[in-house]
């Protein structure tokens, strides 16, 4: 900017020159021509006409080009920052979501969190990838188990035994509250510390451990509820052995 108000200034300043000069050829012409003769006052006249008008072509050339380059730097830091603020609002944006979809106040989806263990482990935890994608493995087993459960349901007509459902919820929430916390570790540590990368190999272990656990109890409360619906509830052992597959299963995941 004041690069172009100097270049101006620089315009203005050659006109003016420019016109003093034609001015006082004018005023002197007389005393020129009578002094060194027409010729001579013609070609002062002609070299004074060329300078001034040269001058100021180039002056104002220099002017325009220098605006042309203003403009254009104006536009592409316009467009620039329009960028920068779109990638910002995109980045508040996911990581909004992020943030509800992890949230501890709501229900979490395991098909998100298998999403963000998929992407770390291709990204810079991908030293860890095939330990994060046995967490992956392991929420779609617990969806496996769901949607068998709902199978078995539906095909003997027990509908009034779908409240046994919410404790594959309740398992399915609680195996996702587990892999949140791996990813919160994965989140604070460095990949590249050795340290921090042992710490958040121990933690894996551990989600993998306990969420293998809850695969394994809730097998065994398949199997339980199938023997109940195969007896039709007349063996009120099956239906104890129910109960108590149904208790162990809520009492494992109270944190």
């Amino acid at each position: 900017m004041r690069k172009r108000k100097i270049r101006l200034i620089y315009v203005i300043i050659i006109i003016v020159l420019f016109a003093a000069a034609m001015a006082v050829l004018g005023i002197s012409r007389d005393s020129v021509i009578i002094a060194n003769g027409i010729k001579f006052y013609r070609s002062i006249r002609q070299i004074v006409l060329i300078l001034g008008i040269a001058l100021s072509a180039v002056i104002i050339i220099l002017y325009i080009i220098d605006s042309v380059f203003m403009l254009r730097a104006r536009k592409n830091f316009n467009e620039a920052q329009a960028a920068a603020k779109a990638q910002e609002e995109a980045n508040f944006y996911k990581e909004k979501q992020r943030r509800e979809n992890l949230s501890v106040s709501r229900e979490m989806d395991s098909a998100r969190l298998r999403q963000i263990l998929s992407a770390y482990s291709s990204g810079q935890w991908s030293t860890l990838a095939g330990q994060l994608r046995q967490l992956c493995i392991q929420l779609d087993m617990m969806d496996e188990q769901q949607a068998k459960l709902s199978h078995l349901i539906e095909n003997n007509g027990a509908d009034a035994l779908s409240n046994t459902e919410e404790v594959l919820n309740k398992v399915e929430q609680y195996m996702c509250r587990s892999v949140r916390k791996v990813i919160n570790y994965m989140d604070v540590a460095n990949p590249d510390d050795a340290g921090d990368v042992s710490r958040v190999q121990d933690k894996i272990y551990e989600c993998h451990t306990d969420l293998q656990q809850q695969i394994q109890q809730v097998q065994e409360f398949l199997f339980a509820f199938a023997d109940f619906l195969n007896t039709q509830g007349d063996d009120d052992s099956s239906l104890q052995m129910l109960d108590i597959y149904k208790s162990t299963i809520l009492d494992s995941i109270k944190e």
